[in-house]
């Protein structure tokens, strides 16, 4: 394995040469370790990283934060030595804000991502259908996981393991909770957008709700699936995310084509 760039981004395969860095971003309780299967995945030019936020993994010993806002300052500071190098800024359910608000950052110091790529999580204007979950009780929250589907059930039922993990659950699911912004400005970087048929978290009407903010063209891909569809259509996204030429599966909206330098 390819050793980390940083305690904030984890690399899986030696790439000499990139033409460009495809930087995932994790769903709530999961690690950089969730992408490690996509690197075969991935063409030769091109450099898969991950996101790693405090309180997981090898940064168990700290923290986690409980604010988007908290964690994006520290993502830019490791992704400044990649330099100019079209970045394709991927993310999943929580890890759909984290995306969102670093293209934002990026944006602001003048560094466009070659796309935004959203999955699984409903636009940033639109409030959640759901009471917040990280104030919940114990046995709650584990229903609440359980029911979403992404933790395995072995997990779920040793206490130890739980006991553990709770704080930094409870952490991200505060920071998805909370993060919202009612009337958002445009972003002038492609959007695409991965909607599961069958996740009722964030519907595919929700998870087109981005098309708001793409400034720069968006599409929309349908894929089978409930909330954690990624697992099983992995390759579908990593084509569609490094060697894609989109079209909106949304009726009368317009298409948009591009092509990663």
């Amino acid at each position: 394995m390819t050793p980390p760039l940083s305690s904030w981004l984890q690399g899986f395969r030696a790439v000499s040469a990139p033409r460009r860095s495809l930087v995932c971003f994790p769903y709530a309780g999961a690690g950089a370790g969730v992408f490690r299967d996509w690197a075969s995945a991935v063409a030769s030019d091109t450099e898969l990283l991950a996101v790693r936020l405090p309180g997981r993994e090898s940064r168990i010993g700290e923290p986690p934060l409980q604010r988007v806002e908290d964690a994006v300052p520290a993502i830019l500071a490791a992704l400044g030595p990649l330099g100019n190098r079209p970045l394709i800024l991927f993310g999943h359910s929580l890890g759909a804000t984290l995306a969102y608000a670093t293209a934002r950052a990026l944006v602001a110091r003048g560094h466009l991502p070659a796309l935004l790529a959203v999955s699984g999580r409903r636009a940033p204007h639109l409030p959640s259908r759901r009471p917040p979950v990280h104030g919940l009780d114990d046995a709650t929250f584990r229903t609440r996981l359980a029911a979403l589907g992404g933790t395995p059930p072995e997990v779920l039922a040793c206490d130890d393991l739980m006991e553990l993990m709770l704080p930094m659950l409870r952490a991200d699911f505060a920071m998805s909770d909370a993060f919202l912004e009612p009337d958002p400005p445009p972003l002038p970087v492609p959007i695409l957008a991965f909607a599961g048929a069958e996740d009722t978290e964030a519907t595919v009407e929700e998870v087109a709700g981005w098309e708001r903010l793409a400034g720069a063209g968006f599409s929309l891909r349908t894929l089978p699936g409930g909330h954690f569809f990624l697992h099983g259509q992995r390759a579908e996204i990593v084509r569609c995310l490094t060697r894609g030429i989109y079209e909106t599966t949304i009726e009368r909206r317009p298409s948009f084509w591009w092509q990663i330098l």
